[in-house]
Protein backbone atom coordinates (compact mmCIF):
# COMPACT_ATOMS: atom_id res chain seq x y z
CA UNK A 1 0.00 0.00 0.00
CA UNK A 2 1.47 3.35 -1.06
CA UNK A 3 1.73 6.29 1.32
CA UNK A 4 -1.00 8.14 -0.62
CA UNK A 5 -3.33 5.16 -0.35
CA UNK A 6 -2.70 5.02 3.41
CA UNK A 7 -3.41 8.73 3.75
CA UNK A 8 -6.68 8.38 1.84
CA UNK A 9 -7.70 5.46 4.08
CA UNK A 10 -6.97 7.43 7.27
CA UNK A 11 -8.64 10.58 5.88
CA UNK A 12 -11.69 8.46 4.95
CA UNK A 13 -12.01 7.37 8.59
CA UNK A 14 -11.79 11.04 9.60
CA UNK A 15 -14.59 11.93 7.16
CA UNK A 16 -16.78 9.20 8.65
CA UNK A 17 -16.22 10.79 12.06
CA UNK A 18 -17.02 14.23 10.65
CA UNK A 19 -20.21 12.99 8.98
CA UNK A 20 -21.61 11.39 12.13
CA UNK A 21 -23.59 8.18 12.63
CA UNK A 22 -26.99 9.34 11.33
CA UNK A 23 -28.90 6.69 9.40
CA UNK A 24 -29.26 8.90 6.29
CA UNK A 25 -26.56 10.74 4.35
CA UNK A 26 -26.81 12.55 1.03
CA UNK A 27 -25.15 12.28 -2.36
CA UNK A 28 -24.77 15.07 -4.89
CA UNK A 29 -26.50 14.34 -8.18
CA UNK A 30 -24.45 14.61 -11.38
CA UNK A 31 -27.65 14.17 -13.39
CA UNK A 32 -31.33 14.45 -12.73
CA UNK A 33 -33.60 17.23 -11.44
CA UNK A 34 -32.46 17.24 -7.80
CA UNK A 35 -29.19 18.71 -6.55
CA UNK A 36 -28.97 16.10 -3.76
CA UNK A 37 -30.74 12.88 -2.90
CA UNK A 38 -30.82 10.88 0.32
CA UNK A 39 -28.97 7.59 0.80
CA UNK A 40 -30.74 5.66 3.56
CA UNK A 41 -27.81 4.26 5.50
CA UNK A 42 -24.95 5.72 7.54
CA UNK A 43 -21.93 6.96 5.62
CA UNK A 44 -19.08 4.41 5.81
CA UNK A 45 -15.38 4.36 4.89
CA UNK A 46 -16.08 3.10 1.39
CA UNK A 47 -18.35 6.11 0.79
CA UNK A 48 -15.69 8.43 2.21
CA UNK A 49 -12.97 6.99 -0.06
CA UNK A 50 -15.26 7.41 -3.07
CA UNK A 51 -15.77 11.04 -2.01
CA UNK A 52 -12.02 11.71 -1.77
CA UNK A 53 -11.37 10.02 -5.13
CA UNK A 54 -14.11 12.00 -6.85
CA UNK A 55 -16.33 9.02 -7.67
CA UNK A 56 -19.20 10.18 -5.46
CA UNK A 57 -19.83 13.44 -3.60
CA UNK A 58 -21.23 12.91 -0.12
CA UNK A 59 -22.85 15.08 2.54
CA UNK A 60 -24.07 14.70 6.13
CA UNK A 61 -25.43 16.53 9.18
CA UNK A 62 -22.11 16.42 11.16
CA UNK A 63 -24.12 15.41 14.26
CA UNK A 64 -23.24 12.88 16.94
CA UNK A 65 -25.29 11.90 19.96
CA UNK A 66 -25.83 14.28 22.87
CA UNK A 67 -25.07 17.40 20.82
CA UNK A 68 -21.47 16.41 20.02
CA UNK A 69 -19.64 16.94 16.73
CA UNK A 70 -16.25 16.44 15.12
CA UNK A 71 -16.43 19.57 12.93
CA UNK A 72 -18.15 22.91 12.44
CA UNK A 73 -18.94 24.26 8.98
CA UNK A 74 -20.05 27.79 8.04
CA UNK A 75 -21.68 28.47 4.67
CA UNK A 76 -21.45 31.70 2.66
CA UNK A 77 -23.67 32.17 -0.41
CA UNK A 78 -22.82 35.82 -1.11
CA UNK A 79 -19.56 37.76 -1.62
CA UNK A 80 -20.21 39.70 1.60
CA UNK A 81 -20.65 36.54 3.67
CA UNK A 82 -17.57 35.00 2.05
CA UNK A 83 -15.56 38.07 3.07
CA UNK A 84 -16.86 37.59 6.62
CA UNK A 85 -15.68 33.97 6.63
CA UNK A 86 -12.24 34.99 5.41
CA UNK A 87 -11.99 37.60 8.16
CA UNK A 88 -13.22 35.13 10.80
CA UNK A 89 -10.63 32.56 9.70
CA UNK A 90 -7.84 35.12 10.13
CA UNK A 91 -9.15 35.99 13.60
CA UNK A 92 -9.50 32.46 15.01
CA UNK A 93 -6.16 31.22 13.67
CA UNK A 94 -4.50 33.59 16.15
CA UNK A 95 -6.06 31.55 18.97
CA UNK A 96 -4.82 28.12 17.89
CA UNK A 97 -7.64 27.17 15.50
CA UNK A 98 -6.80 25.68 12.11
CA UNK A 99 -9.63 26.71 9.75
CA UNK A 100 -9.89 25.40 6.21
CA UNK A 101 -11.46 27.56 3.50
CA UNK A 102 -13.26 25.77 0.68
CA UNK A 103 -14.27 28.17 -2.09
CA UNK A 104 -17.28 27.14 -4.15
CA UNK A 105 -16.23 25.95 -7.63
CA UNK A 106 -19.24 27.76 -9.11
CA UNK A 107 -17.95 31.08 -7.78
CA UNK A 108 -20.60 31.73 -5.14
CA UNK A 109 -19.10 31.93 -1.65
CA UNK A 110 -17.93 28.72 -0.02
CA UNK A 111 -17.45 26.88 3.28
CA UNK A 112 -15.22 27.46 6.28
CA UNK A 113 -14.38 24.22 8.12
CA UNK A 114 -13.15 23.76 11.69
CA UNK A 115 -12.21 20.09 12.18
CA UNK A 116 -11.41 18.96 15.73
CA UNK A 117 -9.08 16.23 16.92
CA UNK A 118 -11.93 14.66 18.90
CA UNK A 119 -15.65 15.07 19.58
CA UNK A 120 -16.61 18.41 21.14
CA UNK A 121 -19.88 19.94 22.35
CA UNK A 122 -21.27 21.68 19.25
CA UNK A 123 -22.92 24.50 21.21
CA UNK A 124 -19.78 25.17 23.27
CA UNK A 125 -17.61 25.22 20.13
CA UNK A 126 -19.97 27.64 18.41
CA UNK A 127 -20.02 29.95 21.45
CA UNK A 128 -16.23 29.96 21.65
CA UNK A 129 -15.83 30.79 17.97
CA UNK A 130 -18.33 33.65 18.28
CA UNK A 131 -16.36 35.05 21.20
CA UNK A 132 -13.17 34.97 19.11
CA UNK A 133 -14.73 36.12 15.82
CA UNK A 134 -18.01 38.01 16.46
CA UNK A 135 -18.31 38.58 12.71
CA UNK A 136 -19.56 34.98 12.48
CA UNK A 137 -22.84 36.13 14.04
CA UNK A 138 -23.77 37.41 10.57
CA UNK A 139 -23.51 33.86 9.13
CA UNK A 140 -26.91 32.26 9.52
CA UNK A 141 -26.27 28.81 8.03
CA UNK A 142 -23.82 26.57 9.84
CA UNK A 143 -23.50 22.96 10.90
CA UNK A 144 -24.28 20.89 12.86
CA UNK A 145 -26.99 23.38 13.94
CA UNK A 146 -28.69 23.38 10.52
CA UNK A 147 -31.58 20.98 9.99
CA UNK A 148 -30.16 20.17 6.53
CA UNK A 149 -27.03 18.29 5.43
CA UNK A 150 -23.82 19.79 4.09
CA UNK A 151 -21.41 18.58 1.41
CA UNK A 152 -18.32 17.06 3.04
CA UNK A 153 -14.96 18.79 2.43
CA UNK A 154 -12.46 17.95 -0.31
CA UNK A 155 -14.85 16.30 -2.78
CA UNK A 156 -16.09 17.28 -6.21
CA UNK A 157 -18.89 19.72 -6.93
CA UNK A 158 -21.06 18.03 -9.53
CA UNK A 159 -24.28 18.86 -11.34
CA UNK A 160 -25.59 18.18 -14.85
CA UNK A 161 -22.93 19.42 -17.24
CA UNK A 162 -20.49 20.49 -14.50
CA UNK A 163 -17.74 18.65 -12.63
CA UNK A 164 -14.99 20.38 -10.60
CA UNK A 165 -12.87 19.67 -7.53
CA UNK A 166 -13.33 21.75 -4.39
CA UNK A 167 -10.05 23.31 -3.27
CA UNK A 168 -8.80 23.86 0.29
CA UNK A 169 -6.89 26.93 1.51
CA UNK A 170 -5.62 28.11 4.89
CA UNK A 171 -6.62 31.25 6.79
CA UNK A 172 -4.17 33.38 4.79
CA UNK A 173 -5.64 32.17 1.50
CA UNK A 174 -2.68 29.96 0.56
CA UNK A 175 -3.86 27.06 -1.60
CA UNK A 176 -3.29 23.71 0.15
CA UNK A 177 -5.06 21.17 -2.08
CA UNK A 178 -6.70 21.17 -5.50
CA UNK A 179 -8.23 17.68 -5.48
CA UNK A 180 -9.44 14.96 -3.12
CA UNK A 181 -6.31 12.82 -2.95
CA UNK A 182 -4.20 15.91 -2.31
CA UNK A 183 -6.65 17.03 0.37
CA UNK A 184 -6.30 13.79 2.38
CA UNK A 185 -3.11 14.93 4.10
CA UNK A 186 -4.48 18.46 4.58
CA UNK A 187 -7.57 17.16 6.40
CA UNK A 188 -5.35 15.16 8.74
CA UNK A 189 -2.92 18.02 9.40
CA UNK A 190 -5.47 20.80 9.88
CA UNK A 191 -7.29 19.48 12.94
CA UNK A 192 -7.93 21.95 15.74
CA UNK A 193 -7.16 20.61 19.26
CA UNK A 194 -10.44 19.68 20.95
CA UNK A 195 -9.04 21.05 24.21
CA UNK A 196 -9.48 24.61 22.90
CA UNK A 197 -13.27 24.34 23.30
CA UNK A 198 -14.32 25.47 26.80
CA UNK A 199 -17.55 24.69 28.57
CA UNK A 200 -19.74 27.62 29.59
CA UNK A 201 -23.25 29.08 29.74
CA UNK A 202 -25.22 29.80 26.61
CA UNK A 203 -25.00 33.37 25.33
CA UNK A 204 -28.10 35.55 25.62
CA UNK A 205 -28.75 36.64 22.05
CA UNK A 206 -32.07 37.23 20.32
CA UNK A 207 -32.38 33.62 19.24
CA UNK A 208 -31.63 32.39 22.75
CA UNK A 209 -34.42 34.62 24.07
CA UNK A 210 -36.81 33.09 21.55
CA UNK A 211 -35.81 29.60 22.68
CA UNK A 212 -36.27 30.61 26.32
CA UNK A 213 -39.75 31.79 25.42
CA UNK A 214 -40.39 28.45 23.73
CA UNK A 215 -39.14 26.60 26.82
CA UNK A 216 -41.49 28.59 29.08
CA UNK A 217 -44.49 27.76 26.94
CA UNK A 218 -43.45 24.13 26.66
CA UNK A 219 -43.37 23.86 30.45
CA UNK A 220 -46.73 25.60 30.76
CA UNK A 221 -48.33 23.34 28.20
CA UNK A 222 -47.00 20.20 29.84
CA UNK A 223 -47.76 21.20 33.44
CA UNK A 224 -50.87 23.34 33.63
CA UNK A 225 -52.74 24.53 30.57
CA UNK A 226 -54.54 22.54 27.88
CA UNK A 227 -52.89 22.95 24.49
CA UNK A 228 -55.87 24.82 23.01
CA UNK A 229 -55.64 27.48 25.75
CA UNK A 230 -52.44 29.03 24.38
CA UNK A 231 -53.21 31.16 21.36
CA UNK A 232 -50.78 31.27 18.47
CA UNK A 233 -48.55 34.33 18.79
CA UNK A 234 -49.33 34.82 22.49
CA UNK A 235 -46.35 36.19 24.46
CA UNK A 236 -45.55 34.81 27.90
CA UNK A 237 -46.13 37.57 30.49
CA UNK A 238 -43.17 36.72 32.75
CA UNK A 239 -40.80 36.47 29.81
CA UNK A 240 -42.07 39.78 28.44
CA UNK A 241 -41.56 41.48 31.81
CA UNK A 242 -38.00 40.16 31.99
CA UNK A 243 -37.02 41.34 28.51
CA UNK A 244 -39.41 44.25 27.89
CA UNK A 245 -36.50 46.72 27.90
CA UNK A 246 -34.60 44.75 25.27
CA UNK A 247 -34.48 45.57 21.57
CA UNK A 248 -35.69 42.24 20.19
CA UNK A 249 -37.56 42.76 16.94
CA UNK A 250 -39.49 39.46 16.96
CA UNK A 251 -40.91 37.04 19.51
CA UNK A 252 -43.05 33.94 19.08
CA UNK A 253 -44.33 30.87 20.86
CA UNK A 254 -43.12 27.36 20.00
CA UNK A 255 -46.44 26.63 18.32
CA UNK A 256 -46.09 29.68 16.11
CA UNK A 257 -42.47 28.76 15.37
CA UNK A 258 -43.55 25.27 14.32
CA UNK A 259 -46.25 26.69 12.04
CA UNK A 260 -43.78 29.06 10.36
CA UNK A 261 -41.29 26.25 9.83
CA UNK A 262 -43.89 23.82 8.48
CA UNK A 263 -45.19 26.38 5.99
CA UNK A 264 -41.70 26.72 4.50
CA UNK A 265 -40.62 23.07 4.54
CA UNK A 266 -43.07 20.75 2.74
CA UNK A 267 -42.89 17.19 4.00
CA UNK A 268 -42.96 16.00 0.39
CA UNK A 269 -39.45 17.47 0.00
CA UNK A 270 -38.15 16.20 3.33
CA UNK A 271 -39.59 12.67 2.98
CA UNK A 272 -39.54 11.72 -0.72
CA UNK A 273 -41.86 8.82 -1.53
CA UNK A 274 -40.47 5.63 -3.00
CA UNK A 275 -42.06 3.33 -5.58
CA UNK A 276 -44.47 1.82 -3.05
CA UNK A 277 -45.86 5.27 -2.21
CA UNK A 278 -44.17 5.30 1.22
CA UNK A 279 -41.04 7.01 2.56
CA UNK A 280 -38.19 5.51 4.56
CA UNK A 281 -38.54 5.73 8.34
CA UNK A 282 -36.84 8.79 9.87
CA UNK A 283 -36.11 6.80 13.03
CA UNK A 284 -34.82 3.36 12.05
CA UNK A 285 -32.98 1.83 9.11
CA UNK A 286 -35.22 -0.34 6.94
CA UNK A 287 -35.22 -2.04 3.56
CA UNK A 288 -38.87 -1.41 2.71
CA UNK A 289 -40.25 2.13 3.16
CA UNK A 290 -43.02 2.23 5.78
CA UNK A 291 -43.70 5.91 6.52
CA UNK A 292 -46.80 7.54 5.06
CA UNK A 293 -47.83 11.17 4.61
CA UNK A 294 -51.34 12.30 5.54
CA UNK A 295 -53.67 13.38 2.75
CA UNK A 296 -53.05 17.06 3.41
CA UNK A 297 -49.28 16.46 3.42
CA UNK A 298 -48.84 18.17 6.78
CA UNK A 299 -47.90 15.15 8.92
CA UNK A 300 -46.08 11.83 8.66
CA UNK A 301 -46.86 8.48 10.32
CA UNK A 302 -44.22 5.78 10.80
CA UNK A 303 -45.76 2.30 10.49
CA UNK A 304 -42.52 0.39 11.08
CA UNK A 305 -42.86 -2.17 13.88
CA UNK A 306 -39.79 -1.03 15.83
CA UNK A 307 -41.13 2.51 16.25
CA UNK A 308 -44.54 1.61 17.72
CA UNK A 309 -45.15 3.62 20.88
CA UNK A 310 -45.84 2.00 24.30
CA UNK A 311 -49.55 2.83 24.01
CA UNK A 312 -49.75 0.93 20.72
CA UNK A 313 -50.00 4.03 18.52
CA UNK A 314 -47.74 4.75 15.59
CA UNK A 315 -44.96 7.29 15.75
CA UNK A 316 -45.31 10.51 13.70
CA UNK A 317 -45.28 14.29 13.64
CA UNK A 318 -44.92 17.36 11.43
CA UNK A 319 -41.98 18.80 9.48
CA UNK A 320 -40.41 20.41 12.55
CA UNK A 321 -40.63 17.17 14.51
CA UNK A 322 -38.95 15.40 11.59
CA UNK A 323 -36.10 17.92 11.57
CA UNK A 324 -35.67 17.54 15.33
CA UNK A 325 -35.78 13.73 15.05
CA UNK A 326 -33.02 13.76 12.46
CA UNK A 327 -30.83 15.87 14.74
CA UNK A 328 -30.94 13.17 17.44
CA UNK A 329 -33.06 12.02 20.34
CA UNK A 330 -31.21 13.93 23.06
CA UNK A 331 -32.58 17.10 24.61
CA UNK A 332 -29.47 19.02 23.57
CA UNK A 333 -29.88 17.95 19.94
CA UNK A 334 -33.54 18.99 19.86
CA UNK A 335 -32.71 22.32 21.51
CA UNK A 336 -30.10 22.92 18.81
CA UNK A 337 -32.73 22.27 16.13
CA UNK A 338 -35.13 24.74 17.78
CA UNK A 339 -32.38 27.37 17.95
CA UNK A 340 -31.54 26.92 14.28
CA UNK A 341 -35.20 27.09 13.24
CA UNK A 342 -35.67 30.26 15.32
CA UNK A 343 -32.52 31.74 13.76
CA UNK A 344 -33.80 31.00 10.24
CA UNK A 345 -37.21 32.55 10.98
CA UNK A 346 -35.63 35.69 12.51
CA UNK A 347 -33.27 36.04 9.54
CA UNK A 348 -36.09 35.71 6.98
CA UNK A 349 -38.41 38.01 8.94
CA UNK A 350 -35.73 40.68 9.34
CA UNK A 351 -34.89 40.74 5.61
CA UNK A 352 -38.57 40.88 4.59
CA UNK A 353 -39.42 43.57 7.17
CA UNK A 354 -36.53 45.81 6.14
CA UNK A 355 -37.27 45.34 2.43
CA UNK A 356 -40.92 46.29 3.01
CA UNK A 357 -39.91 49.37 5.00
CA UNK A 358 -37.52 50.62 2.35
CA UNK A 359 -40.15 50.04 -0.33
CA UNK A 360 -42.79 51.91 1.68
CA UNK A 361 -44.93 48.78 2.08
CA UNK A 362 -46.54 47.20 5.11
CA UNK A 363 -44.75 44.14 6.55
CA UNK A 364 -46.19 40.80 5.43
CA UNK A 365 -48.95 39.63 7.75
CA UNK A 366 -46.98 36.73 9.21
CA UNK A 367 -44.10 39.07 10.11
CA UNK A 368 -46.38 41.72 11.61
CA UNK A 369 -47.86 39.03 13.87
CA UNK A 370 -44.49 38.39 15.54
CA UNK A 371 -43.03 41.93 15.57
CA UNK A 372 -42.36 43.60 18.92
CA UNK A 373 -42.59 47.32 19.62
CA UNK A 374 -38.83 47.56 19.04
CA UNK A 375 -39.38 45.88 15.68
CA UNK A 376 -42.07 48.37 14.74
CA UNK A 377 -39.81 51.28 15.75
CA UNK A 378 -37.05 49.93 13.54
CA UNK A 379 -39.53 49.45 10.68
CA UNK A 380 -40.89 53.01 11.04
CA UNK A 381 -37.36 54.43 11.17
CA UNK A 382 -36.31 52.67 7.94
CA UNK A 383 -39.54 53.61 6.18
CA UNK A 384 -39.23 57.28 7.16
CA UNK A 385 -35.57 57.29 6.20
CA UNK A 386 -36.36 55.83 2.78
CA UNK A 387 -39.18 58.33 2.28
CA UNK A 388 -37.03 61.35 3.09
CA UNK A 389 -34.19 60.11 0.90
CA UNK A 390 -36.74 59.87 -1.91
CA UNK A 391 -37.96 63.39 -1.15
CA UNK A 392 -34.37 64.61 -1.16
CA UNK A 393 -33.85 63.38 -4.70
CA UNK A 394 -37.09 65.03 -5.75
CA UNK A 395 -36.36 68.34 -3.96
CA UNK A 396 -32.72 68.89 -2.86
CA UNK A 397 -33.61 71.32 -0.05
CA UNK A 398 -32.75 68.91 2.75
CA UNK A 399 -32.54 65.20 3.56
CA UNK A 400 -32.19 62.77 6.42
CA UNK A 401 -28.93 61.25 5.23
CA UNK A 402 -27.49 64.23 3.32
CA UNK A 403 -27.24 68.04 3.16
CA UNK A 404 -26.95 70.77 0.57
CA UNK A 405 -24.36 73.49 0.31
CA UNK A 406 -23.91 76.01 -2.47
CA UNK A 407 -26.30 74.06 -4.67
CA UNK A 408 -24.45 70.77 -4.21
CA UNK A 409 -26.00 67.71 -2.57
CA UNK A 410 -23.74 65.42 -0.53
CA UNK A 411 -25.09 61.97 0.33
CA UNK A 412 -23.74 60.31 3.47
CA UNK A 413 -23.79 56.54 3.78
CA UNK A 414 -26.20 55.47 6.57
CA UNK A 415 -24.65 53.83 9.60
CA UNK A 416 -25.16 50.06 9.66
CA UNK A 417 -27.91 48.98 12.04
CA UNK A 418 -27.02 46.16 14.36
CA UNK A 419 -29.70 43.37 14.26
CA UNK A 420 -31.96 43.65 17.26
CA UNK A 421 -31.05 47.27 18.02
CA UNK A 422 -32.68 50.60 17.24
CA UNK A 423 -30.74 53.55 15.89
CA UNK A 424 -31.30 57.17 16.98
CA UNK A 425 -32.02 59.72 14.31
CA UNK A 426 -30.20 63.01 14.69
CA UNK A 427 -32.02 65.77 12.80
CA UNK A 428 -29.00 68.04 13.37
CA UNK A 429 -27.29 66.11 10.59
CA UNK A 430 -29.90 67.36 8.11
CA UNK A 431 -30.71 71.00 8.85
CA UNK A 432 -32.55 73.07 6.22
CA UNK A 433 -31.59 76.68 5.68
CA UNK A 434 -34.73 78.33 7.03
CA UNK A 435 -36.08 77.90 10.56
CA UNK A 436 -39.68 77.59 9.35
CA UNK A 437 -38.73 74.82 6.95
CA UNK A 438 -36.72 73.12 9.68
CA UNK A 439 -39.63 73.06 12.17
CA UNK A 440 -42.12 71.85 9.53
CA UNK A 441 -39.69 69.11 8.49
CA UNK A 442 -39.13 67.98 12.07
CA UNK A 443 -42.83 67.82 12.72
CA UNK A 444 -43.38 65.79 9.56
CA UNK A 445 -40.55 63.46 10.45
CA UNK A 446 -41.87 63.04 14.01
CA UNK A 447 -45.31 62.18 12.63
CA UNK A 448 -43.82 59.60 10.28
CA UNK A 449 -41.83 58.00 13.10
CA UNK A 450 -44.66 58.11 15.64
CA UNK A 451 -42.45 60.14 18.00
CA UNK A 452 -42.58 63.46 19.85
CA UNK A 453 -40.36 66.56 19.70
CA UNK A 454 -38.72 67.49 23.01
CA UNK A 455 -35.52 68.81 24.53
CA UNK A 456 -32.30 67.68 22.80
CA UNK A 457 -30.83 64.45 24.13
CA UNK A 458 -27.72 65.03 26.30
CA UNK A 459 -25.83 62.24 24.48
CA UNK A 460 -26.73 62.55 20.81
CA UNK A 461 -28.57 65.87 20.51
CA UNK A 462 -31.66 64.23 19.00
CA UNK A 463 -34.95 66.02 19.74
CA UNK A 464 -37.19 63.08 18.74
CA UNK A 465 -38.46 60.79 21.50
CA UNK A 466 -40.54 57.61 21.50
Amino acid sequence: MTSLTKEIAVAARLLVGIAGPESVHLEMSARGPKKYYDVHRPLDERDARAHLLGWRTKGATLRHRDGMTRALCYDADTPDDWSRLLEAARQVVCHGYLPLLEASPIGRGGHCWIIFTDLVCADAAQRHLLSLAPILKAIFEYWPASALKVRLPAGKYVKPGFDAWCTLADAQGSLLATDGPGAARVLLDYQTPAELVPEGPLEHDAVRHSVELADVHSRQESQAQPRAAIAMGQVDHRWHQQYKQSTLWFQFTPRRLAALYNERHPLSDMLPLEQNGMAFSPSVAERTPSTALTKDGLAWVDFSVRTRLPDGKHDGGDALELAARRSGESKAAKSATMREVARMVVHEARDAMESAARAGDEPPAWIASIMTEAGWQHYRFLRAQAQHVTNEHASPAWGVAGFTHAGMTTQAAPEPITPGATQPLNPAQAMPHESGQRQDSLEALAADLGSEIGEPCSRCGCTLFY
